[in-house]
């Protein structure tokens, strides 16, 4: 048990929740984009072992990138956080490296698996894990692929659906202006995630600052802010008050954030780690209201509807009580 904790600290095991809903929330967004009712044939489309097993292609992705993350950070963290697993001798620094790989190297299998355009995006976020670890404590941009990282989990999720789309393009009548108009449901939410993901991280090294310059943090907490208008623009078209549904949780949690939680750093921190499924659910609320309360949309699967709601509010539940078992940063 001396071990078992400081192995789920470095593993980040409370972010793993906003992992899955982050997966979660690009493939359910892909299955509305491209086949976009609830009838029994469109719901036939969404395939749970396919959801598994991205989601297992995600989390091996976060866990390898957070073990290299501290193998690179060894002699750093030697010097000011000697209580972490490897400065105080726990692992031997090999074994960081090694499980890092292998954790890599099986969460993009896991990708290719499924379709070789989720393989793609997984190894793009290896390449941005590997960016990432090495710039993050030397220059302040490492903010971007850390966001970039996130963003992908959408991508990885919402290429599920890639191959039967590109398959039936010629066939179909389906236009590229179609595909790619459906792309930027994705891309749009990604630039909320990356939004919230420097805010984060921006927010946290200035309000830490006794000093800092008021210029940059009013740019992180503006950058706070801007999922409430990135993440359920798509699904509220016409309905603002579904937006409004959705963004009601996240900007409440981003207030006490503010307040409640805002002293000391680290539990300010922890905090905003655990509020990243509330981004997804940002998006997740008003695409179900949508589909749920739109002229012409049939709802012949009520507990689908619940289910895309429910995956991020329980991830944020689930990843607020694992942080009282290991810190979330």
């Amino acid at each position: 048990m001396s071990r078992f904790r400081p192995l789920l600290a470095t593993l980040r095991i409370a972010n793993g929740p906003s992992v899955v809903s982050n997966v979660w929330l690009g493939y359910i967004t892909s299955w509305y984009a491209f086949y976009g009712s609830w009838l029994p044939q469109d719901v036939e489309m969404i395939r749970w072992q396919s959801i598994a097993l991205l989601c297992a292609s995600g989390l091996l992705l976060y866990f390898s990138g957070n073990l290299a993350n501290d193998w690179f950070d060894r002699e750093w963290d030697r010097e000011r956080r000697p209580e972490r697993a490897l400065p105080s001798g726990l692992f031997q620094p090999s074994s960081y490296l090694i499980a890092a790989c292998l954790a890599m190297a099986t969460g993009i299998a896991c990708a290719f698996v499924e379709n070789t355009y989720c393989g793609i995006c997984a190894i793009i976020i290896a390449a941005l894990v590997a960016i990432y670890t090495y710039f993050h404590k030397r220059v302040i941009w490492a903010v971007l692929p850390m966001g970039l990282c996130r963003a992908f989990l959408y991508a990885l999720g919402f290429s599920a659906f890639l191959p039967t789309v590109v398959e039936n393009f010629s066939s179909s009548g389906v236009t590229e202006f179609y595909i790619w108009i459906r792309i930027a449901f994705i891309a749009t939410m990604a630039t909320g995630m990356i939004a919230y993901i420097a805010g984060l991280s921006l927010s946290a090294r200035y309000e830490g600052m006794g000093d800092a310059p008021p210029g940059p943090r009013r740019v992180s907490k503006a950058l706070l802010f801007l999922p409430m208008l990135a993440m359920p623009c798509w699904f509220s078209i016409g309905k603002p008050h579904f937006a409004l549904a959705g963004i009601i949780p996240y900007a409440a949690w981003l207030a006490l954030c503010f307040t409640v939680f805002k002293k000391p750093i680290p539990r300010y921190v922890s905090a905003l780690l655990a509020g990243i499924p509330l981004v997804d659910a940002a998006a997740a609320i008003p695409l179900a209201l949508h589909l749920a309360f739109t002229p012409g949309n049939a709802v012949v699967n009520p507990s689908l509807a619940w289910t895309v709601i429910a995956v991020p509010l329980t991830a944020f539940i689930l990843g607020r009580a694992l942080q009282k078992l290991a810190p979330a940063t």
